[in-house]
């Protein structure tokens, strides 16, 4: 894998998708009282799979040079709409 490009990740987001990858990232690496994991609850529509993909590609580049592997669990309501997800949460390309 290829390190991602955060701003590429970042680039089609609106306004109020990038401010809640920037408060989730800082939430999850930052925060002195951060936390392991965090939920983004939102609409039908509003964009969750494109901040989880900002806040995978920030994650990703934040740990880069600091662990040997890197996991990501995606978890959904069902099989079908993992299957049309994954695609769209893939932020780095093929060595």
């Amino acid at each position: 894998m290829k390190r991602p490009s955060v701003e590429a990740s970042l680039e089609p987001l609106k306004p109020f998708q990038r401010r809640t990858v920037e408060h989730a990232f800082h939430r999850l690496f930052q925060a002195e009282n951060g936390t392991g994991r965090f939920l983004v609850a939102d609409e039908v529509g509003l964009g969750k799979t494109l901040v989880a993909r900002g806040i995978i590609a920030k994650a990703i580049d934040h740990l880069w040079n600091e662990v040997e592997r890197i996991d990501i669990v995606y978890i959904c309501s069902n099989g079908s709409i993992a299957r049309a997800n994954l695609p769209k949460l893939q932020v780095g390309g093929a060595d």
